[in-house]
């Protein structure tokens, strides 16, 4: 183990009713490098992967889809008619639209720039149907969208770029949909990530994710392959279940992005959503967040993606006591289990 990564393994010993042979079960804490947030892996409780996280009930994901299609604000022809449009100082002609896909404002928005990108005609889409034309379609709205606010919006200083899939990830229409939210500071936990890599770069005369990206390469458990100037990578201590993060090797802030760095991300993200469909994963969060617009402050843009529960009639919260209060994210699947079976997709 590089001495980059720190960890304690601590055991639990219990003795089932009427036996005398102690059941060992370990527990390994793992400190993510920059933050020193921590994380608990216990592989043992993939025992318990059927309670924790249930199997897909796809029975009930056809009733939400046929229910929630007719009166849908993301499907045609409630999208070109009930959705909101930014000024044209903003954004001429209010909205963007692509080959299949268009954005607008969120009706609901919770900072000074808050974009829905979605594809109106798709009320429903699997993980594995987020396809590389779906996902580029979407993404070059993304980047006209940015390149507009560069110049009509100056004060916008951090953008970020999210993705809620299904209720289970905080979803609250079952229409896949993308969020671009922009704002004049970045929120609390991603600024915490920005200051500690703006203070890592000052203690070591390096950049913190040129450090992790080489390292991750060099000893290979968790490192997945390369899409364009991404870098994959299973996260070493995970911020959530399966959690899979792509760093780009130069760009500070999603103002920095080109066309094809976008297309290299969404031919990544594609081959991440099929391997969760694969695994019969019916839910997930993406982020995708840099740095301040003005500031260099050591950040590269992170791409960070995490299955959530599945979809399933009275599902249990994936976040309880020691994810609200401790802090800690418990993990059942090892990140290096999880590189092992996604690299064929990125090196085959």
């Amino acid at each position: 183990m590089h001495e980059f990564f720190k960890t304690r393994i601590e055991t639990a010993s219990f003795r089932m009713p009427g036996s005398d042979t102690d059941i060992i079960c370990k527990v390994e804490f793992r400190e993510d490098p920059l933050t020193g947030r921590t994380s608990v892996i216990c592989e043992n409780l993939l025992k318990k992967v059927q309670i924790l996280y249930g199997e897909t009930d796809r029975n009930l994901i056809d009733q939400l889809v046929n229910e929630s299609r007719a009166n849908c604000i993301f499907c045609p022809p409630l999208v070109f008619e009930s959705t909101p449009r930014y000024p044209e100082t903003l954004c001429p002609g209010g909205r963007l639209l692509g080959k299949e896909s268009i954005l607008f404002p969120n009706l609901f928005p919770i900072a000074e720039i808050h974009a829905v990108m979605t594809w109106p005609d798709n009320h429903f889409l699997t993980p594995g149907q987020f396809t590389f034309a779906k996902l580029s379609d979407l993404f070059s709205l993304a980047t006209r969208f940015i390149s507009d606010l560069e110049i009509r919006r100056p004060s916008i200083e951090f953008i970020s770029f999210n993705c809620n899939y299904m209720p289970p990830a905080g979803a609250s229409v079952i229409h896949p949909h993308f969020q671009l939210v922009g704002t004049r500071e970045p929120p609390y936990r991603l600024a915490k990530i920005i200051h500690a890599a703006y203070t890592w770069s000052m203690d070591h005369h390096e950049n913190y994710w040129d450090i992790l990206c080489r390292i991750e390469r060099e000893q290979g458990d968790r490192w997945i392959g390369m899409t364009g100037r991404w870098h994959w990578i299973a996260a070493w201590s995970p911020l959530g279940a399966n959690e899979i993060i792509s760093v780009h090797e130069s760009a500070r802030t999603l103002y920095d992005l080109d066309a094809t760095d976008w297309n290299s991300l969404a031919e990544g993200l594609n081959k991440v959503l099929s391997h969760f469909d694969e695994r019969a994963y019916s839910s997930f969060n993406v982020c995708l967040a840099g740095g301040t617009r003005s500031a260099n402050n050591g950040q590269r843009c992170v791409l960070r993606v995490i299955s959530r529960q599945n979809v399933k009639s009275m599902y249990r919260n994936d976040e309880y006591f020691l994810q609200k209060f401790h802090g800690i994210e418990l993990i059942v699947t090892a990140p290096e289990t999880i590189a092992a079976e996604l690299k064929h997709r990125f090196n085959g």
